[in-house]
């Protein structure tokens, strides 16, 4: 047992390792100068205000929009936020509080890429997911451009609940049940689009460990999973759904960068390399880059996994030929 302990601990700090370099700007008491990051501040200031006049969770938040009131969280998941507000009640400054989301946002992603790269494909594998996952250049336009804590959040989840879900179907055990019911919870409580994007994948992705594992699968315990994340999320979207009506959802495409016509990218935007952030800008322009160095790690995969996998001639027995 204490063996085993300690070979994930050790683990766990070599993966932090790997990822410090990526988090290095954000290990300061000031934050970067990005497009929502000051609203953040707002909002895990009210919470702070609700909880202390006993409010666990309010969907108004009294304070803000000029004092006169703003249901922000009748409509957007609050965990993200709840990690902000944990970090800054232990007596560190606000500003660092925030960076801390996306610093643990970052290492999670390396922790959690090389748990479903070592289950798929072994430990080497495993290390270079969780490299190329906390060094993508979408990591960084979150935590450093847009200030997007709360999709960076969710962009951890996303390998956990692979993860979990794996192991749920292919072992039905207790504690993947737990896992998986969690970490969808979770995601369903911190981003409400990467909530929408990634169900969808997700589906797609347990229709195919199906058709791998055929009927090996416990997949009543899958459904169950989902149907419960689902559930114990119905205070937050069911009323969202059912009150949409009194928002002006048709108004946030008024603005270029709200509307989903002008995000398409060309292939050249898309390949092109990531360029420096310079987090003293104010509103810096936005620019989204796949990056050069997924692209090779992907291009090599494909040619290493259609080599290992195509069929080899078997050698003639001798005196054929």
């Amino acid at each position: 047992m204490t063996r085993a302990i300690g070979h994930w601990l050790l683990l766990i700090l070599s993966l932090v390792v790997l990822a410090t370099p990526a988090v290095v700007p954000l290990l300061r008491a000031e934050s970067p100068c990005t497009h929502d990051g000051d609203f953040h501040y707002f909002r895990v200031v009210a919470m702070r205000s609700a909880l202390e006049q006993g409010l666990l969770f309010t969907r108004w938040l009294p304070d803000l929009a000029f004092g006169y009131g703003y249901p922000f969280f009748n409509y957007r998941a609050p965990l993200s936020y709840y990690l902000a507000l944990g970090l800054w009640l232990t007596g560190m400054p606000l500003p660092l509080a925030l960076n801390l989301v996306y610093v643990l946002s970052i290492l999670g992603c390396a922790v959690g890429a090389y748990l479903l790269a070592r289950d798929l494909f072994g430990p080497t594998a495993g290390f270079v997911a969780a490299a190329a996952y906390a060094y993508a250049p979408y990591q960084f336009l979150d935590a450093l451009l847009r200030g997007n804590a709360p999709e960076s959040v969710a962009l951890a989840l996303f390998p956990f609940i692979l993860w979990a879900f794996r192991r749920l179907a292919l072992e039905g055990r207790r504690q993947w049940f737990l896992a998986a019911t969690l970490f969808l919870t979770a995601l369903y409580l911190t981003h409400n689009i990467s909530s929408l994007t990634f169900t969808p994948f997700l589906l797609a992705y347990l229709l195919l460990l199906g058709w791998v594992y055929r009927r090996r699968g416990r997949w009543g315990w899958v459904a169950l999973a989902m149907g419960l994340a689902l559930g114990l999320t119905t205070f937050l979207w069911l009323p969202a759904l059912a009150e949409k009506g009194f928002v002006q959802l048709h108004m946030s495409r008024v603005t270029r960068n709200n509307d989903f016509h002008y995000n398409f990218l060309s292939l050249a935007e898309i390949f092109a390399p990531p360029a420096p952030f310079d987090t003293s800008l104010m509103n810096p322009p936005m620019e989204v880059h796949l990056g050069l160095a997924l692209v090779a790690l992907a291009g090599v995969g494909l040619v290493a996994g259609w080599i290992m996998t195509r069929p080899h001639p078997s050698p003639l027995p001798a005196g054929e030929g």
